[in-house]
């Protein structure tokens, strides 16, 4: 792979450049935001040019190898590849709770035996739910089996604590300057992002809104609907250099809440311009999956945003899915955070900030309290 860096004023002029000299092969593999002159008082704030590497393939074989050896997240990607085949290779139809007991269950007591059962039905893998239940029991003398020391709900409470990452309300305490939102077409960060920022305001912060998803018009002026309502500042930007400006603008503001377009997880290129706007700013990123999706396509968008540091995940349309169990697969596979749930189209009511607790009735509860935190 041969590379080239050029010079441009903005996003729209780089991709532009791209398609026109190189066509849809080319990549970008680095860029840099080039001083001009500042704006305002903080040293990221600048007026700006941006100097763009783009990798120009000499063959396919060569171009994959470059741009693999250049990805920013490579260790994580490389993970995630592993984790997907083993996915896939163990992949089986859910059991339902009437499976018969195995071998391994024979330790459990039959109360512990019919909550793995509810759990694997409700789409948790096996391994994982015997894990969750197994940390959940004590050894019982009487029964000669494991079984819980109390309550099974509040015994699968502690063992998640132990399994799963949740960060939840506490944002609202150790709350980041830039929080973004990314993630496919389609899974609702748009309205995520309206209902966060109520909840914001209610929890005493001063928030704001800047939106880089311009090409959707309806989009933004469903958000600037939404931001006007609650009497929040609310930016468009879009170029880099028009999302720098508009946080000098709102540098007054606690939190700035930024959503973006969404993208396919196969489309490298448009991956790269949302990388273009982040990459000058340091930011909190968290990835949109919607409940709904496959476990191995979950892992497949996790993957491909993997050049973004994913702080965490909030996942959408819990109301849509049958199996919430795939949530506890991944959460417990990344080790990435769960922020917040969204249960439905309503702003900003639909929303749940996860919890060990809520978590719990995701799993043993029929339909597990939905429109409640």
């Amino acid at each position: 792979m041969r590379t080239e860096k050029i010079i441009v004023s903005s996003l729209q002029e780089a991709v532009e450049e791209l398609r026109k000299n190189w066509g849809d092969s080319a990549v970008v593999l680095s860029s840099r935001i080039v001083k001009r002159r500042r704006w305002g008082f903080l040293p990221f704030f600048k007026s700006t040019l941006l100097e763009v590497t783009v990798g120009i393939p000499e063959d396919d074989e060569e171009f994959k190898r470059e741009y693999e050896e250049r990805a920013r997240a490579y260790e994580e990607i490389e993970k995630l590849k592993g984790l997907l085949s083993e996915v896939i290779k163990n992949t089986k139809p859910y059991g339902g709770e009437k499976e018969t007991v195995s071998r391994e269950e024979e330790d459990l007591s039959l109360r512990a035996r019919k909550v793995l059962s509810k759990m694997v039905y409700k789409g948790i893998r096996k391994e994982v739910a015997r894990k969750i239940v197994e940390e959940a029991c004590g050894y019982d003398i009487e029964l000669g089996k494991l079984d819980f020391k109390e309550e099974p709900s509040s015994s699968i409470t502690s063992s998640l604590e132990r399994n799963i990452k949740v960060e939840g309300s506490k944002i609202f305490e150790d709350t980041p300057r830039l929080m973004v939102l990314v993630g496919p077409t389609g899974v609702g960060k748009t309205t995520t992002i309206a209902k966060l920022s109520y909840l914001f305001k209610k929890a005493g912060k001063h928030p704001a809104v800047i939106t880089l998803d311009s090409y959707r018009v309806g989009a933004v002026e469903q958000l600037r609907a939404f931001v006007n309502v609650m009497e929040l500042p609310f930016k468009v930007a879009g170029t880099p250099e028009e999302f720098l400006k508009a946080v000098e603008e709102l540098e007054n503001r606690d939190v700035l809440l930024v959503d973006t377009a969404g993208r396919s997880h196969h489309d490298r290129l448009r991956l790269n311009e949302l990388r273009l706007f982040l990459e000058s700013v340091d930011t909190h990123t968290y990835l949109t999956l919607s409940a709904n999706l496959s476990e191995l396509v979950m892992y497949e968008v996790i993957m491909q945003f993997g050049m973004f540091p994913i702080k965490g995940l909030i996942f959408s349309k819990l109301d849509e899915t049958s199996y919430p169990g795939n949530i506890i697969n991944v959460a417990y596979r990344t080790k990435l955070p769960i922020l917040c749930f969204t249960t439905g189209q309503t702003v900003p009511d639909d929303i749940v900030m996860a919890s060990y607790d809520f978590l719990t009735k995701l799993l043993l509860e029929e339909r597990y309290g939905l429109g409640t935190a």
